[in-house]
């Protein structure tokens, strides 16, 4: 067996070597691209996912900005009606206060002039008694 290997020249086996170790590099290099082919797919989709996520963050930044503002202007309005009905209120009072004075005398007059009276009158009247 070791006479035939004799008679191939060692520059040929060198070239048959050098082709061994290329061929196995080139095999080498295009698995390595074929990885590569994957991992730009999978980073590009990736990229994909975060620009769309980013894209929506920034849409809900805006639509919490406009929540934020429209809560801001609901509070003023609802303190402007607050203000505004204990503004009626106290003018309820004033109007009802010469309403409550007038039918406190009138009380007063039916039962005597005693206030303690008067009361007392209208529980029993209301009593039944």
């Amino acid at each position: 067996m070791s006479a035939w290997l004799k008679l191939i020249p060692s520059w040929l086996w060198w070239l048959i070597a050098l082709a061994v170790i290329a061929g196995a590099q080139q095999f080498r290099v295009s698995g390595l691209q074929d990885e590569l082919k994957t991992e730009r797919a999978a980073s590009t989709d990736t990229f994909g996912k975060l620009s769309a996520c980013r894209e929506t963050r920034g849409n809900l930044l805006v639509q919490v900005s406009e929540q934020n503002a429209t809560l801001a202007d609901l509070r003023a309005l609802a303190d402007q009606r607050q203000e505004i009905a204990k503004q009626a209120q106290a003018a309820a009072r004033e109007e009802a206060q010469q309403d409550y004075q007038a039918a406190n005398r009138l009380q007063q007059e039916r039962t005597g002039g005693d206030a303690c009276g008067a009361a007392e009158s209208i529980i029993n009247k209301d009593l039944g008694l």
